[in-house]
């Protein structure tokens, strides 16, 4: 097989399937869709019947799947997420007996109104339903897929979703989804063992969830039938909450004790919608406190969202959460990333556990930290998601670094500030320091989902190597510049799925700047953080060998024999030009008695390398 495009054109590795996509004018070398470029999407109709007599749901969808590829589809190919808990599936860890179940049940599956058979028709794979059509989909063509379906809610062994307590669920990855195809792999035929997480396309969703009196189901999108469901009274409440720049609380015990919420059904349809969306889901709760306020995320177009908080009355941190959302979100509109908040609403469900949390698309499902500090930096985290992997349509079954590592070192500066004893970046560092350099530090570029056997790994690419690598690009670049890089990036790749490649070219268009130099030690190679002071000249230079190999900041602070000292920090940059070695020059009028390297906020695996004692 030829390509038009040679790797030999690029700084950096170029795979086969880069290749092939490049020659096909989807992708391009510059950071920047290709003229070509494409992708598909669906139209999600769902219905869904909540059951937390029996805890399960109930589910039942038309779909309609558009090929916007230029290739003939012979096959669909669907993500039943919950199949995790099948029994006899493989996963990334022990669920016990009591965890596993019969996975997503499909009762009906027709296509084009043509009913297709298990096992003569389509298969399942692991998580994954292949389905060989009778009729293929040709390119700009779309087909109608209708299905019928149930599946248990996690109890015993909730994993990023399930059953919390007799009144708290959270339902997610709970509807077969069509799974991406793209212009890289085709079919997305990673199966979900739990460590990683997911892959979706951009979607349109109509969803209506049934449960029973007394529950209320927060979800994904905008609630169309708020009037339909609650009170006169709640309804002000809302309206009046979207306006106000201070919480309200919706929905508090004493409306509990009243029973002023709802407008007096049995039972309650709620009518969620969302457009353009990668996944939808939703909580489902009784007895729980909801706050709401408003904030404006872009002045210039007067854009204005709202974010609500929903939590037990026994929460340690509940009543807080709403004020920790809106810091948040308003820090990420004006400063890091510096784009507008993309979705209309953030709902942060806290489910009453103990700790953790999980993203998805306006929601977050987080648990109930005790520690204000630790439960700001939870919000914080799961709501910068928001941006990564859900704008920027990011393939975390490969890539979990092109989303967590943001979502990491994002909060820094708000943490540092609203809680400087907790020292955030310190922490970060010490996360990565402690296992930089071992034997499951491997390179970013290693696709993650190949590492979820061994979860050390797996978090040290996706949050802890990423979060560094990210602090010492802005530093390499500046401030300015990365920043403007940074929103290069994003813009050509909202709402797209963009690769490695198209990160690490994308700033290097933008900077004007080959950035091989930092790119291929903190991305590709077996690189780590160790720097050495290895000389001091008559002439006071101070020679410094990078022996990890990543580039990092330099800081270092000598001690004349007069007692005075002297501080030296140079950016990362000062490894542009040489990689192995710099050296840094002091004033030579004065001799030095002790040279010491680094800093808390540089990782250094050993620091007994970082230390000269001239003696006299």
């Amino acid at each position: 097989m030829t390509f038009g495009v040679s790797a030999q054109n690029s700084n950096y590795f170029l795979n086969r399937n880069l290749l092939k996509a490049l020659s096909d004018q989807s992708r391009t070398l510059k950071g920047v869709p290709g003229r070509l470029y494409w992708q598909n999407s669906a139209n999600y109709q769902l219905e869904a019947i909540f059951n937390p007599s029996d805890d399960k749901i109930s589910g039942s969808a038309t779909i309609w799947y558009f090929n916007n590829s230029p290739d003939t589809l012979k096959q669909i190919v669907l993500n039943l997420y919950q199949d995790i808990f099948r029994k006899g599936n493989s996963r990334d860890w022990d669920l016990g007996i009591e965890g596993v179940n019969e996975g997503t049940q499909i009762s009906l599956l027709k296509l084009n109104d043509e009913l297709y058979t298990k096992n003569s028709d389509w298969r399942v794979s692991g998580t994954k339903a292949v389905i060989n059509l009778h009729q293929k989909i040709l390119p700009s063509d779309s087909i109608k897929l209708e299905m019928k379906w149930e599946i248990e809610i996690p109890v015993k062994r909730p994993v990023r979703m399930g059953k919390y307590s007799d009144s708290s669920y959270f339902i997610a990855y709970w509807y077969p989804q069509v799974a991406v195809y793209d212009d890289i792999d085709g079919w997305d035929m990673i199966n979900y063992h739990g460590s990683v997480e997911f892959y979706s396309d951009y979607s349109n969703y109509d969803v209506k969830i049934t449960a029973p009196k007394d529950w209320i189901v927060w979800a994904t999108g905008l609630l169309t039938n708020k009037s339909e469901i609650f009170s006169k009274e709640i309804n002000d409440r809302m309206l009046l909450a979207k306006q106000s720049n201070t919480s309200i609380q919706i929905i508090g015990m004493d409306d509990y004790k009243s029973s002023n919420i709802f407008s007096g059904n049995q039972s309650n349809t709620f009518h969620y919608t969302a457009n353009y969306v990668p996944d939808f889901t939703f909580a489902v709760a009784r007895g729980f406190q909801w706050d709401e306020v408003g904030l404006t995320v872009d002045s210039l177009h007067d854009k204005r969202i709202f974010i609500q908080s929903v939590y037990p009355v026994t929460s340690f941190h509940g009543p807080e959460v709403i004020n920790d959302a809106r810091q948040s979100i308003d820090y990420m509109s004006r400063f890091e990333p510096g784009l507008a908040f993309p979705y209309p609403k953030m709902t942060v469900f806290i489910n009453g556990r103990k700790s953790g949390g999980m993203e998805s698309p306006m929601m977050t499902n987080n648990g109930d930290e005790d520690d204000p500090a630790r439960a700001f930096g939870l919000a914080f985290h799961e709501i910068a998601h928001t941006y990564m992997p859900f704008y920027m349509g990011i393939n975390e079954k490969k890539y979990a670094w092109m989303d967590e590592g943001w979502a990491s070192i994002w909060p820094q500066v708000m943490s540092d500030s609203l809680f400087p004893d907790r020292k955030y970046l310190q922490y970060l560092v010490k996360r990565y320091q402690d296992g930089a350099g071992k034997e499951n530090d491997v390179p970013l570029i290693t696709p993650s989902y190949l590492l979820g056997a061994d979860y050390g790994s797996l978090r040290m690419s996706s949050y802890n190597r990423s979060s560094m690598a990210y602090a010492f690009l802005q530093d390499a670049l500046g401030p300015q510049e990365f920043k403007k890089a940074l929103h290069f990036y994003m813009v050509n790749w909202a709402g797209k799925h963009p690769i490695p490649t198209d990160f690490f070219t994308a700033f290097e268009t933008s900077s004007g700047q080959e950035l091989d130099w930092f790119f291929k030690p903190w991305f590709f190679n077996l690189a780590y953080a160790d720097q050495a002071v290895v000389k001091l000249t008559k002439d006071n230079r101070i020679v410094i060998d990078n022996i990890g190999g990543l580039p990092m900041p330099v800081c270092l602070e000598v001690t004349y024999t007069d007692g005075t000292k002297q501080s030296v920090c140079e950016p990362t940059s000062v490894w542009k030009i040489n990689p192995k070695t710099v050296v840094i020059a002091f004033d030579h009028q004065k001799p030095i008695r002790e040279v010491v390297l680094g800093s808390d906020i540089i990782p250094d695996v050993n620091p007994s390398n970082n230390h000269l004692l001239i003696l006299d």
